[in-house]
């Protein structure tokens, strides 16, 4: 099962346009409650580097997430992907980035 907060690779080709390419790392936004027995799953990419965009949350590397080097999440790339396409897990975010996250979506979303 798949659980919010994992760092998973997910093959996010074929793709369109500006979005994310390639296998890479990917956090498993979507709740883990809602993952039991879906087909599909709502994943954000990690990408490299720091961003200081509203949208996105940095992450330093440590042992628990398996991160390589410093990434962002882009939270503007959400994406809906069918459970073929998420291989191995690299690790698990550590909660104390939920605050960012939530606050990003909200953003993202037009949430108030």
């Amino acid at each position: 099962m798949y659980k919010q907060l994992e760092i998973r690779w997910v093959d996010l080709d074929p793709t369109k346009g500006a979005e994310t390419r390639k296998k890479r790392p990917c956090i498993i936004v979507q709740d883990s409650i809602v993952n039991q027995g879906s087909k599909t799953i709502v994943i954000a990419p990690l990408l490299p580097g720091h961003k200081h965009w509203p949208f996105a949350v940095n992450l330093v590397p440590t042992k628990r997430n398996g991160i390589d080097k410093e990434r962002h999440i882009n939270l503007k790339q959400l994406r809906a992907v069918d459970v073929s396409r998420i291989s191995n897990k690299q690790g698990v975010l550590e909660s104390r980035y939920w605050d960012e996250i939530s606050n990003a979506l909200k953003i993202v979303l037009g949430l108030s």
